[in-house]
């Protein structure tokens, strides 16, 4: 193939973007999009239109790779998009252990992307993403928490220096693979680690560990609030994560005081008590720690009940001020404790189309979508929102069509309760059409045959107390 000058390539990125979105909108897999890709524009290597296909960065193709590479048991390569470049421009082929995850992750056929035959057929397997499971079992996750155990057999239940530092690895491990496992798996291992912090707890301990202890105690009761509140426990969500406020309040944590109340503010709009949802989104804004909280609480807790209050110019207003700290903020999100710009897209998103402007709602949902990795939890959220702007638009048959690859990608155990619930409004938008077609009246069929999510398995009292 003769070399291509940086602008060419600039403009076949642009025209590989522009047929994504041409697929997104008429429903087509992401397979049938690279597909149409290479038919397209024949100048572009298969690899490469695979990435585009999906509306990755090379960082977030090189992420994924590392994660398959790693989940088989290897050590982490450090793959840098300077590779990737040279494997899509310069007809440098991947090695076997690197051709075996890209063939993983895209879940095709080597040709597809390429590729001769690696030794072992990985792509004769299920894409583990699109599983909503990570590449290997549950098995890393389970025993994070049994490691924990172990230095407490060694130092005591009391615990000491090191089981607290394994506990704050336990918590960043959580929120960093937060989308990785179901939801209620998820619930289930923060509580039981939480259980070993609460018998910390119960023993007597230096004031200074005591305050450690609770910090770590407040952070798992906020994620484990998160976790419940994704398998559908409204209750159990709100008590943890009223938990994580007091704890962050006490112990003088305001970034936890307010991640927690933000996320009471949230879940308290999506059961729909607007009023009460504002009053806590001003504690959460108050209590917030920089400009990224600042952005994610304007977000979470402010757009949607003024949007659905009709408080229009207060959610511009709000949306403003959302963009704005985002702007401003110098962090680099990298897990649930963060707030990115595709999760700000996402809000806008759902803002405009309650708002009544679904040409706004389709343009930052798509945004959202690109820019997260397809079967993650944020993908599906802004589909779902997407399907919504399309049915408002009067496109049923596209708003059906993206409400299925959510449910033909996501399995029902790892479908958050928020995504359920837009996909419930959806079927709710479709039925009030006094015709509905033969597909709005299979996805209602689908819908209703999703499964309730498993019980939580409760192994710990929550850390109130001193």
């Amino acid at each position: 193939m003769p070399t291509i000058s940086r602008r060419r390539r600039a403009e076949l990125a642009r025209a590989a973007a522009q047929i994504r979105i041409e697929g997104q909108r008429s429903g087509r897999t992401v397979h049938a999009v690279a597909a149409e890709i290479v038919r397209r524009l024949p100048q572009m290597r298969p690899l490469e239109a695979h990435r585009h296909a999906y509306g990755w960065t090379r960082r977030q193709l090189a992420d994924a790779v590392v994660e398959a590479i790693r989940a088989r048991g290897q050590a982490d390569p450090g793959l840098s998009e300077a590779r990737i470049c040279r494997w899509e421009h310069n007809g440098v082929h991947p090695s076997a252990d690197y051709a075996e995850a890209l063939i993983e992750v895209f879940a095709v056929p080597p040709a597809r992307l390429g590729l001769t035959a690696p030794r072992t057929a990985w792509y004769g397997r299920g894409h583990p993403r699109a599983q909503g499971v990570t590449m290997a079992d549950h098995a890393p996750l389970t025993a994070v928490t049994d490691s924990i155990a172990l230095h407490l057999e060694v130092e005591g239940p009391a615990g000491g220096p090191q089981a607290r530092e394994q506990v704050g690895r336990a918590l960043n491990y959580f929120a960093v693979h937060y989308g990785d496992h179901a939801p209620t798996l998820m619930a289930t291992e923060v509580h039981r680690c939480r259980g070993l912090v609460v018998g910390m707890l119960a023993h007597r301990q230096p004031d200074r560990d005591r305050r450690e202890l609770r910090t770590l105690a407040g952070w798992l009761s906020a994620l484990l609030g998160d976790f419940v509140f994704s398998a559908s426990d409204y209750e159990g969500a709100l008590i943890h994560l009223g938990t994580g406020a007091r704890l962050g309040t006490e112990v003088g944590d305001a970034r936890l005081a307010s991640w927690s109340v933000g996320a009471q503010s949230m879940m308290t709009a999506f059961r729909g008590r607007d009023v009460d949802a504002l009053e806590l989104a001003v504690q959460a804004s108050e209590l917030a720690d920089g400009p990224l909280q600042q952005a994610q609480m304007a977000a979470w807790c402010e757009l949607r009940p003024l949007a659905r209050m009709g408080r229009a110019r207060e959610a511009r207003d709000a949306a403003r001020r959302a963009q704005r700290s985002m702007d401003a903020a110098d962090e680099d999100p990298r897990n649930r404790w963060g707030f990115d710009r595709p999760e700000l897209h996402q809000h806008l998103a759902e803002a405009h189309l309650t708002l009544g402007d679904s040409a706004q709602a389709r343009s930052h949902a798509e945004t959202a979508r690109r820019l997260k990795r397809t079967g993650s939890g944020g993908w599906a959220a802004a589909t779902a929102i997407l399907a919504r702007a399309a049915a408002a638009d009067r496109d049923a048959d596209g708003a059906v069509a993206l409400a299925d690859q959510i449910l033909d990608t996501v399995p029902a155990e790892s479908l958050r309760e928020t995504t359920r619930r837009r996909l419930l409004t959806l079927d709710a938008d479709l039925a009030a059409d006094p015709a509905p077609g033969p597909a709005a009246r299979a996805l209602t069929d689908r819908l209703r045959a999703l499964p309730a999510h498993s019980p939580i398995q409760r192994s710990s009292p929550e850390p109130n107390g001193r």
